[in-house]
């Protein structure tokens, strides 16, 4: 959606994001949070790349007010086999809620999210949100809208920070970047029959 406004719309790269990012982290954490028994508010952590199949998650830059989250490992509070869990269950999180919840309650997460970056857009907060911004050249990418940190300031998006990847870690980005582009891809493939549509149905 974000790189088909960019596309239709004048409006400066700074000020367009999607809030995929924002709105998994902070699923993310409420569940590291949940396990490990800790206000969700001491909780660090996040998931980047695209939506749900291909999100990254990098536990290297997960903790708890500073603790890394290989501490509560070796200490038994949580097992890798766990954390994996809950990393699933963010992912699916919004599939789990449809089927639960009434229709239109999946509204209530991805609103808070938008709250959390309006807000810090108009106080001038410079916080560091996870959102779906335009990459032009950073992690090795161009013209294409991923889920990665930046700070979040009165002018919109202020910064954008790059993240020093291992090995791995790149490769898996690599692989997120691939799923964004085809459904990048589709969902333009899909503007283009339902503007046909109308046009014919008119």
């Amino acid at each position: 959606m974000a790189k088909i406004l960019q596309e239709n719309a004048n409006i400066p790269l700074h000020k367009i994001c999607g809030l995929t990012g924002a709105l998994f982290s902070t699923r993310l954490r409420h569940n590291l949070a949940e396990k490990l028994r800790v206000n969700p508010g001491d909780v660090q952590g996040f998931v980047i790349g695209s939506q749900r199949n291909k999100m990254l998650f990098l536990p290297r830059f997960c903790g708890v007010n500073g603790i890394p989250l290989s501490f509560f490992t070796k200490i038994g509070a949580i097992t890798e086999k766990e954390i994996i869990q809950i990393v699933d269950k963010t992912k699916n999180a919004q599939l789990e809620l449809m089927d639960l919840l009434p229709e239109g309650s999946v509204c209530f997460a991805p609103s808070l999210a938008i709250t959390e970056i309006i807000e810090a857009h108009l106080k001038d907060l410079k916080r560091v949100l996870i959102c779906s911004v335009m990459l032009n050249g950073q992690y090795g990418y161009k013209g294409i809208f991923a889920g990665i940190p930046v700070v979040v300031g009165r002018k919109g998006i202020e910064k954008i920070i790059e993240l020093d990847f291992n090995t791995s870690e790149k490769e898996l980005f690599k692989e997120s970047i691939q799923e964004i582009t085809e459904k990048t891809t589709n969902a333009k493939h899909e503007a283009v029959v339902e503007e046909d549509n109308a046009k014919n149905a008119n």
